[in-house]
């Protein structure tokens, strides 16, 4: 490779002088066979396109696609460069002085339109100089000048060839030079040639070891001048360290293959054609897409949907790619840009990054009024809107913290907060995020809610059964009717009825403890099913009162004496006919001294048990016994 079989070293300086902008812009690239380093000096006033800037990327996007130095391809390269100044040009006319050198790293050649200039030196000695495009020039040409007098005649700045001419492009190309090693090629823009004189860069190049060092020291020398006003320079140095040494070329080899080319260009010169009639017709076909492309894309910008306006651009890019339009792809390269800033911004927004949606909106504004598909009005309002997007978006950020510590009261007035001022400044993506945590937090107040009222009833629940155990069945019955309406509340069915059958239980013993205080005739006022429920307790509590008796009686019996078979059997018929007949007890008491003790016993009884008739039997039984176990004593 050539790049590697030989040393090029580069450096240069370049600074806006007295200016706020430096219109000057250099720049270079070297391939593995080529290299291509371009100068440019802006010569309009625009202070939103830099005219230099765009010219010298223009010819290295054309020389990277395909390096060359031929006349044809470089003079193309400067022709599309000017189509794309005219087509910018719509404030003021755009215009720029540019040169470009090309080298295989063994010759070289150059191509200049205006006054930047390029020297050429070798073994310390000028070799040569590039010509100006100025009425000076023309004149040294014609021999009314001296030509050093170029630099310092007051038409020396009067160009009559530049990039951005409506007359058209006319440049000139230099032939091919030979290079040798130790050459030095000096770039140089108006700022630096007018102020430094020819001896003065023979001095500093004879001084510099290294193009930094020859750059710095023009630069010392331009500046130790100090002018009162300094415009924009700019010194490129490159050093031809070593050439790439080329092996001679062998003419026989190069006749035998261009009669090949021949032979191969007449034999498929019928296909050629018919290859070039598909080639045009795709050609048409990728024109046709690109300007229906190029309208949708234009309608959905105007539109305010920049998202389909990119891809629609894209589209347009690559249709012009396809047939080899340059100026409608950088045209649609730029929209493309706009819209992908704009879409950019939008997505930013999403991500809650509002210093960075705002930096890309407002990249975004500066380019769009060069593009009459862009409303400015409208990335100016998206700009705006910020502000209340980071406000809803702290609050919705406040209202998660407090979600998240359980405070969920507060966090939904913030989240309703949030929500009415994203409806109000149309944050939409907010709307939809905070619609969700809304219903959210709407949902965990409710379940909180319903487990209050569910511990609300069970408290009311559990105090009715407090009340049934110390019979305050009136209070049990208000404690389950309010358990029961909280359970009807939220749709606890299985409690509710739970609750009703505890409310029957509770009216069934307050109409029996009613019924037995005399206040009710006895079953009214009682269901069914109550007076069956206050039955059954009745029976069980008789049972209970004649177990408890039967132990006294025995021990009365053993008292007084008595412990044959035959007493024992008195004592059972006198049990049993003492409860087919309970008013005999009396008689039978006061009828023996021994009794007297046992009668009020059994009196006593008669009166406790007087509530229900099962304990009255019991109490009856108990008193005959005594009484036979007094008789059979005595």
């Amino acid at each position: 490779m050539r790049k590697d079989n030989s040393d090029f070293s580069t450096a240069f300086v370049s600074e806006a002088g007295s200016y706020i902008d430096n219109r000057d812009y250099f720049a270079f690239m070297e391939t593995d066979d080529m290299a291509c380093y371009v100068l440019a000096d802006g010569l309009d006033s625009d202070q939103e396109l830099h005219s230099a800037e765009m010219v010298v990327k223009t010819v290295l996007e054309n020389f990277m696609e395909k390096p060359s130095m031929s006349k044809r391809r470089l003079m193309r390269d400067l022709r599309e460069a000017q189509e794309w100044l005219q087509f910018e040009s719509r404030r003021v006319r755009l215009k720029a002085s540019l040169l470009m050198v090309v080298t295989n790293y063994n010759k070289m050649v150059y191509v200049s339109c205006g006054n930047v200039r390029l020297y050429h030196f070798r073994n310390g000695r000028l070799n040569f100089r590039s010509k100006d495009h100025s009425l000076a020039q023309s004149l040294a040409d014609d021999g009314r000048i001296p030509d050093e007098a170029t630099s310092t005649h007051e038409e020396r700045g009067n160009l009559l060839e530049y990039l951005g001419n409506p007359n058209g492009v006319h440049a000139h190309y230099a032939k091919k030079t030979q290079l040798a090693d130790g050459d030095v090629m000096l770039l140089t823009t108006s700022g630096m040639w007018e102020d430094v004189e020819l001896a003065e860069m023979l001095g500093a190049l004879e001084e510099a070891k290294d193009p930094v060092m020859l750059t710095d020291t023009l630069e010392e020398v331009l500046l130790s001048k100090q002018r009162r006003a300094v415009n924009n320079y700019t010194a490129a140095a490159i050093y031809v360290n070593k050439v790439f040494q080329e092996k001679p070329k062998n003419r026989r080899k190069l006749i035998k293959r261009i009669l090949i080319a021949l032979l191969v260009f007449i034999i498929a010169g019928g296909g050629a054609w018919i290859t070039l009639a598909r080639m045009a017709a795709n050609k048409a076909a990728a024109l046709e897409t690109m300007i229906e492309s190029a309208q949708t894309a234009d309608d959905y910008a105007r539109a305010g949907d920049y998202a389909k306006a990119l891809k629609s651009y894209s589209e347009a890019k690559n249709a012009a790619v396809k047939i080899n339009d340059k100026i409608h792809k950088r045209l649609y390269t730029a929209e493309q840009k706009v819209s992908q800033l704009i879409v950019d911004g939008d997505g930013y927004v999403e991500k809650v990054d509002f210093a960075k949606a705002e930096a890309s909106y407002e990249k975004a504004r500066k380019s769009a009024g060069l593009y009459p598909p862009f409303n400015v009005k409208d990335i100016e309002h998206k700009i705006d809107q910020l502000d209340s997007f980071a406000e809803t978006a702290s609050w919705m950020k406040d209202g998660d913290l407090k979600f998240q510590g359980g405070d969920y009261t507060n966090a939904l007035k913030l989240y309703q907060k949030a929500s009415k001022a994203a409806m109000e400044s149309g944050y939409t993506s907010a709307q939809k995020e905070l619609e969700k945590k809304i219903t959210e937090t709407n949902d965990k107040l409710a379940s909180i809610q319903q487990q209050l009222k569910e511990i609300q009833a069970g408290k009311l629940q559990a105090k009715g059964d407090r009340l049934m155990k110390d019979l305050d069945y009136e209070g049990a019955i208000d404690a389950y009717s309010g358990a029961q309406e909280i359970y009807q509340e939220i749709d606890k069915l299985e409690s509710v009825l739970a609750m009703e059958r505890s409310i029957a239980k509770a009216e069934g013993k307050r109409s029996a403890e009613q019924q037995k205080n005399g206040q009710l005739p006895a079953g009214l006022g009682l269901p069914d099913e109550a007076l069956n429920d206050a039955n059954a307790e009745d029976t069980a509590g008789a049972a209970s009162t004649s177990a408890a008796a039967a132990p006294a009686a025995d021990s009365q019996t053993k008292a007084a004496g008595t412990g044959s078979a035959g007493t024992g059997s008195a004592n059972t018929t006198a049990v049993k006919k003492e409860a087919s007949s309970p008013s005999t007890s009396p008689s039978k008491s006061s009828s023996t001294g021994d009794g007297n003790a046992s009668s009020a016993k059994a009196a006593t009884n008669k009166e406790q048990g007087a509530a229900d008739s099962a304990p009255k039997a019991a109490g009856a039984s108990d008193s005959g016994s005594q009484e036979q176990a007094a008789v059979n004593g005595s």
